[in-house]
């Protein structure tokens, strides 16, 4: 009888069908509804205009190159979009080397159990330092990751002129927010036990990083960036819309030039590109988390 009940009361208390659950679910489908009226969402629309895109992506039969499939075999041409994508990539690698040296810092000043680990204590002057240090930093990466990186990338071409370095600038301060954001979420989730035992026996900060804080986030820490990279690949494919270096400036010159069986042979780079990417990370995510 006594199992029955506490079954009972498990059940009570698992069910879904609460008057809050109910009302946060109620809330979240106005916010839905409101959303598709207010983008002007319609299924209607696009299946009105489904022959439109189809006749798009055909071409115009008299003028050549029109149609996007079959992709172009001008090997001249892939010989080109095959080098840019492997400056593309470059681009992506120096990236992240830069993000990841301004993320890791930041994602530690950005940490609230790192900045109180800095400066332990309560009193009035240490406060406010724990506040204006993660207040500015939090700051700084917000900054960094809200503007998209087209944006980044046209402020840098402005400074340092068209090619690859504005877009890895542009990548590289864009995907340091990211990481540092994501970074910081993941010391602030660690075990304080290592932490605190160390700390309690007088060891400096250095250690206490090094054999209590890294070897935690670690696992996350190698996700995320291996995660960025594939991001940044994709992000550098666009970067040459704007002068920034990459198989971008190739992508929007067939289809700013209708060649559109250019646009699938470039396409089809890019995205095989990204899946052997995706597959190496997937090997070191494998031998390291």
């Amino acid at each position: 009888m006594d199992k029955q009940q506490e079954f009972l009361d498990l059940k009570k208390h698992a069910t879904p069908f609460k008057a809050y659950n109910l009302m946060i679910i109620g809330a979240l489908a106005l916010v839905f509804l409101a959303s598709w009226y207010g983008s002007e969402m319609s299924l209607v629309a696009l299946y009105d205009g489904w022959g439109h895109m189809v006749k798009y992506l055909s071409g115009n039969p008299n003028i050549e190159n029109s149609s996007f499939l079959p992709p172009s075999t001008n090997w001249t041409n892939i010989e080109k979009y095959l080098y840019s994508m492997l400056e593309t990539v470059m681009m992506a690698v120096v990236a992240l080397v830069i993000s990841v040296i301004l993320a890791f810092p930041m994602s530690l000043l950005g940490s609230r159990n790192i900045v109180e680990l800095l400066f332990p204590g309560q009193s009035l002057i240490n406060r406010f330092i724990k506040r204006t240090i993660y207040g500015i930093t939090t700051l700084l990466a917000n900054i960094f990751r809200s503007v998209n990186e087209i944006i980044w990338a046209l402020i840098f071409v402005s400074a340092v002129g068209l090619g690859p370095m504005a877009g890895i600038l542009a990548l590289g301060i864009h995907t340091a927010g990211v990481l540092a954001k994501l970074l910081s979420e993941g010391i602030e989730s660690i075990d304080p036990g290592p932490v605190n035992a160390l700390n309690a026996s007088g060891a400096g900060f250095i250690k206490i990083l090094f054999y209590a804080i890294m070897p935690q986030t670690m696992p996350h820490f190698i996700s995320m960036v291996l995660y960025r990279f594939e991001s940044d690949v994709r992000a550098a494919s666009v970067l040459g819309f704007v002068g920034a270096g990459g198989i971008g400036f190739y992508l929007f010159d067939a289809i700013r030039s209708f060649e559109h069986g250019d646009v699938t042979t470039i396409l089809m780079i890019i995205v095989a590109t990204v899946w052997v990417i995706d597959k190496i990370s997937a090997y070191v995510r494998s031998k390291f988390i």
